[in-house]
């Protein structure tokens, strides 16, 4: 290539070409730049239905703290994945016990159900730490006792 060809993309310091504003070549679209490397993880063979459920809840919170907040932040990105690991919890739970119900004793039966139960727990108290449901008063006080530009 001559060096009065010049290509159009530019490139940035991993010398991938920049897209989407320059975040070191991913796709617009492409969710992973959210994720911060973050990952929930395989299931086992059987569970495909469990997983696609899992992508789409990942996807509905991403896109939920995207909105509220215009950028999904590592701290976001880790309560995302534990809300989402506390539902798996919870689902692989379910599913165990739907298939090994009737060979269960009733106190494995009520461990199983404590484990569902507290998945459920688990998982909002995940997604009450990503801070959705801030009332318009606190965005007041932080305004005006926040650190300030004065």
């Amino acid at each position: 290539m001559s060096d009065t060809h010049k290509d159009d993309t530019t490139k940035n310091k991993t010398n991938l070409p920049k897209r989407d504003g320059g975040n070191l070549g991913v796709k617009k679209g492409n969710r992973n730049r959210m994720r911060h490397g973050l990952h929930a993880g395989k299931l086992p063979a059987g569970c495909g239905y469990i997983e696609n459920r899992l992508n789409s809840f990942r996807r509905k919170l991403e896109d939920i703290v995207m909105a509220a907040k215009g950028e999904v932040t590592i701290t976001d990105a880790a309560h995302i994945q534990t809300a989402l690991k506390w539902e798996r919890h919870g689902m692989l739970a379910l599913r165990w016990l739907k298939i090994e119900g009737d060979s269960l004793k009733p106190t494995d039966k009520l461990n199983f159900s404590r484990e569902i139960a507290k998945a459920s727990e688990s998982r909002d108290r995940a997604i009450r730490a990503l801070n959705l449901d801030r009332d318009k008063q606190d965005n007041i006080i932080e305004i005006l006792y926040g650190k300030g530009d004065m």
